[in-house]
């Protein structure tokens, strides 16, 4: 039977990693949340070593102690909801969750407070196990991470074994009912041949949580996903996805999540009617351009750039445009939440001509009106329903250039030298001109990366006419550079610095925010205008012409305003050209030469964001896709065959064997070691020569004379009758026979003990 001490241990155990769940599911949210886990820890582990030494709290005491516990969790509540007042820190997770968070530390100091009570029935194991429970699962709302859950998944052993642990030794006696509650009886439950009566009961528990996770993975993976959107818990979750806001903040640290939902839909058509099946699976999705950066932030300005000449053809019955061959259509819808308009770039139009684009409705398509920093703008259409999806349609061809938009002139000759285009060639960042001066200082001395000539003399800045060409080089430069890395793993090695300093000189790792911010402000230092770009790039085929653009496809890039080759310089045609600075691919993945760990720990975190954290209905339907069609190979048929005949083959031998093999009966000498080696802890041991029956009558008289054990004196002459039935009358001791000894042989050892 399973003693005391494991019993402790495995409840201490399942205590101590519910704080640790906890404290690194919370640290991120509530730093201090980290500190009551390690207290919590220690605490529980003084506690395990103490128990069985010393006397615990009673009922008041151990009151008193949770009146300590609960005035020190409110006055660390007080000063977190005083801060929250004070500076706003988590005004975008709102009160209610911030409340729900605070109560980790109470779990963790009411289990503490609970295991320091002496005298502790099952209830009270209970609810330790309950508490322990609740914050388990609020840990394992608020944190995403593989870590976090391992770390659930050990604690899950634990308590499995704890509880297996509680039920034996509630059967047997040695954990007290709950008062007024009625006294279990005495079950035959299987008994161990260790002559110490050591058994922890682990090995069965561990096969109970290995069996339980063996049916709930594939539980999991089968059953339907809800097709909601994911609830967010706890900290703002920081994912791959375009800003409604359309705000970017490079200040920002922490892990970038995937959120593969949908972002919106297009439905592409051919002009003769029939669904286009061939649109570029990289297909970028213009939304928003940004032009003012400060401190680290790019925002959104109210006011547009001037207008561009010629306009678009003003009518009011909007009819498509003929753009000319291999002339398409797409149709969007775009869900309210997003309050954005996205296109496909480059948006192809031409002047004096209906505009490419016209918002759908119940009545006539509506036109949209160009702006002349690339993207177009819808007429505003007060009578659509608040919440409704927004549906527009465009109208485009395959461009000769998909980097490059069509030519235009602004309306207003007077503004490229004006504060106009002055306004997209400010650079905050001084630094940024240095790297931008010896990257172009590199490509020159390549000798192919630039045109000749390409820079002015005197300003040693890049000539008008060359923009077009600095752009692409640099661009091309700042992907490939090996010190500069991709990952959505946000991180900051230098704080006194401006983001994109930090970035270009000091950390060197960031995700596309930063490589396309880093461009921008390359490009303007060398005054060729240029913006920022929010959208997308990539979209999945559905079928039928339908495509999906998710979140995971969010994106950003560069576009710079460059002047059309041979144009009049009074009368200049511009163009903007987009410029991607992003490494190819742009992943996490580990680079070649990678270590194993590198790739290991790869494996493990795409795995889990795939098929845990990030899993959809659609990640479900290609997962049993991918499934099936691995499982009608002929490959996979033969192994499953061979496996199954394999399997049967051994089970029939393990049923012949065993059907065949003497059925062995217990080592009586063995069992009745049990009784010697608790006597002989205290004391009692037999004399040389002396047989068992006189052994058991000398500590019976022994027992008598014991305080507090006189009552059970009688012990040790039963198990001696029943060790001479067994050896030597051949008559075998029944499950509930060895049930009742063994009972008596526990309240034996405990009354030794007092």
């Amino acid at each position: 039977m399973p003693t005391e001490a494991s019993f402790r241990f495995s409840t201490y155990l399942t205590l101590a990693l519910a704080c640790v769940a906890i404290g690194y599911a919370e640290a991120a949210l509530l730093p201090e949340v980290a500190a009551f886990a390690a207290l919590a820890v220690l605490g529980l582990g003084v506690l395990s070593f103490l128990e069985s030494r010393v006397t615990f709290l009673s009922i008041p005491a151990a009151n008193r102690l949770g009146m300590a516990v609960g005035l020190l969790f409110l006055m660390w509540a007080a000063y977190r909801i005083k801060r929250e007042l004070d500076t706003g820190e988590f005004i975008n997770m709102g009160w209610h969750m911030l409340l729900v968070a605070m109560c980790g530390p109470l779990v963790m100091l009411a289990v503490v407070a609970k295991c320091a009570r002496s005298d502790k029935h099952a209830g009270d194991y209970w609810a330790m196990h309950g508490i322990a429970l609740a914050g388990v699962g609020l840990s394992a709302a608020l944190a995403e991470e593989p870590i976090c859950f391992l770390i659930v998944g050990l604690y899950l052993c634990a308590a499995i074994w704890s509880l297996a642990l509680l039920h034996l030794c509630r059967a047997r006696g040695i954990v007290p009912p709950i008062p007024g509650g009625a006294q279990p009886a005495t079950k035959a439950v299987a008994v161990s041949t260790d002559p110490t009566g050591h058994r922890t009961e682990l090995r069965p528990a561990l096969a109970c949580a290995l069996a339980a996770l063996a049916c709930a993975v594939p539980f999991y993976l089968l059953t339907p996903r809800s097709s909601a959107s994911k609830a967010d818990f706890g900290k703002p979750r920081m994912e791959v996805g375009y800003s409604a806001d359309q705000m970017v903040d490079l200040n920002r640290t922490g892990a970038l999540a995937t959120n593969p939902e949908p972002a919106f839909e297009v439905v592409a058509t051919n002009r003769d009617g029939s669904p286009k099946t061939d649109l570029s699976l990289e297909q970028r999705w213009r939304g928003k351009a940004l032009r003012s950066y400060r401190n680290g932030e790019w925002k959104a300005e109210d006011d547009p750039l001037p207008p561009i000449a010629p306009l678009a053809l003003k009518v009011s019955d909007w009819a498509p445009p003929d753009l000319g061959p291999g002339q398409f259509e797409l149709r969007f819808e775009v869900p309210a939440k997003l309050r954005a308009a996205f296109l496909a770039d480059p948006v192809q139009w031409a002047g004096n001509r209906h505009a490419p684009l016209a918002e759908l409705g119940d009545g006539p398509p509506r036109r949209w009106m160009p702006v002349s920093d690339g993207t177009f703008f819808w007429e505003r259409d007060a009578a659509r329903p608040r919440g409704e999806p927004r549906r527009y349609v465009q109208y485009t061809v395959p461009p000769a250039r998909p980097d490059a938009g069509p030519a235009f002139r602004f309306a207003d000759p007077r503004f490229a030298s004006h504060e106009g285009i002055a306004a997209l060639t400010r650079n905050p960042v001084a630094r940024v001109k240095e790297a931008a001066d010896a990257a172009l200082a590199e490509l020159e001395a390549a000798g192919n990366k630039l045109p000749a000539n390409w820079r002015e003399p005197i300003s040693r800045l890049p000539r008008v006419e060359h923009h077009d060409a600095v752009t692409r080089a640099l661009a091309a430069h700042l992907a490939a550079r090996p010190d500069l890395r991709y990952t959505t793993d946000l991180a900051r090695t230098n704080r006194t610095v401006d983001p994109i300093e930090d970035f270009l000189f000091h950390s060197k790792a960031g995700h596309c925010e930063r490589f396309a911010t880093a461009l921008v402000l390359m490009l303007r230092s060398q005054e060729i205008p240029a913006v920022l770009v929010l959208g997308f790039k990539g979209c999945e085929h559905a079928g039928g012409g339908k495509y999906v653009v998710r979140h995971e496809h969010a994106h950003a890039w560069a576009e710079a305003l460059v002047r059309v080759p041979g144009t009049d310089p009074e009368h200049p045609e511009y163009h903007w050209l987009s410029a991607d600075a992003t490494p190819e691919g742009g992943t996490d993945a580990p680079r070649p030469g990678a270590s194993w760990a590198a790739r290991a720990k790869a494996w493990v975190s795409d795995t889990f964001r795939e098929y845990l954290a990030d899993y959809t209905p659609e990640q479900r339907k290609a997962t049993l896709k991918r499934f099936a069609a691995r499982m009608l190979q002929p490959e996979a048929i033969a192994v499953i065959a061979g496996a199954f005949v394999l399997l049967v083959g051994a089970w029939n031998g393990f049923r012949i064997k065993r059907a065949s093999a003497p059925v062995a009966e217990p080592d009586a000498a063995q069992w009745f070691g049990e009784l010697a080696a608790v006597l002989a802890a205290h004391g009692i041991r037999p004399a040389p020569g002396q047989t068992a029956l006189e052994f058991a009558r000398g500590a019976a008289d022994a027992l008598r004379a014991k305080p507090g054990c006189a009552e059970l004196a009688a012990v040790p002459l039963e198990w001696a009758v029943a060790y001479y039935s067994q050896r030597f009358g051949g008559v075998p001791i029944s499950e509930a026979r060895r049930a009742e000894l063994d009972t008596g042989l526990d309240a034996l050892r405990r009354a030794l003990k007092g």
